[in-house]
């Protein structure tokens, strides 16, 4: 499926496409030794705003910028696996409730993409969900600084993916790929899991 066949797509539909290449039930494997569970909701919505006519749209946030990991990055609403956290599925969506207030009923999960691990040593469980549309936003401000939404079609567009340098805890300096969008940056282990959604989108027929 060309960008241009996915921007001509609202959300609900693209969901229940994606929706017959996953396996709902599936994405609570336990963790690797030396890893750390984490799961992430990565959240398929119609765009809003300025970029509504752009198709389906995925949700990301900034975390704030005292955090003790990946301060200030782009990340997807989630984060670790807590003890009362029967699955990762409740993980992911306990910690989206808790960072931009999106109500755990309100979300559809459509199954899991591939894990990712990190240099930090958490190995993260996505889930794909459809949320109903909104202005989401933060709601602790002690881990998120903000979110925003990307149009899916602008970031399957190979031209929109660039190399740029990014700072690392220590002062170190790294080039890496990323997409750059309105000032943010979209890189490592976020953009990993972005991949994997777009290489499914690549794949449905239009």
């Amino acid at each position: 499926m060309s960008p241009d066949e996915l921007a001509a797509l609202d959300a609900d539909t693209l969901a229940s496409r994606l929706g017959r290449l996953l396996d709902v039930a599936a994405g609570d494997q336990p963790v690797g030794p030396g890893l750390v569970d984490a799961a992430v909701l990565v959240p398929l919505l119609d765009g809003t705003g300025a970029h509504g006519a752009d198709g389906p749209a995925l949700l990301f946030m900034r975390r704030a910028r005292d955090l003790p990991d990946h301060a200030g990055q782009v990340a997807f609403p989630g984060g670790v696996r807590e003890l009362g956290d029967a699955t990762l599925r409740d993980t992911a969506l306990r910690e989206a409730s808790e960072e931009v207030a999106v109500a755990p009923g309100d979300v559809r999960l459509l199954g899991p993409l591939p894990r990712v691990s990190t240099l930090a040593k958490y190995s993260i469980q996505p889930f794909l969900s459809l949320w109903p549309p909104g202005r989401y936003g933060v709601a602790s401000p002690a881990e998120v600084d903000h979110v925003f939404q990307v149009p899916l079609a602008w970031l399957a567009a190979p031209a929109n993916s660039e190399e740029t340098e990014i700072a690392l805890p220590g002062g170190r300096r790294l080039r890496v790929p990323a997409w750059l969008w309105e000032g943010e940056v979209i890189w490592g282990a976020t953009r990993r899991i972005t991949l994997t959604l777009l290489d499914l989108v690549a794949a449905l027929r239009s």
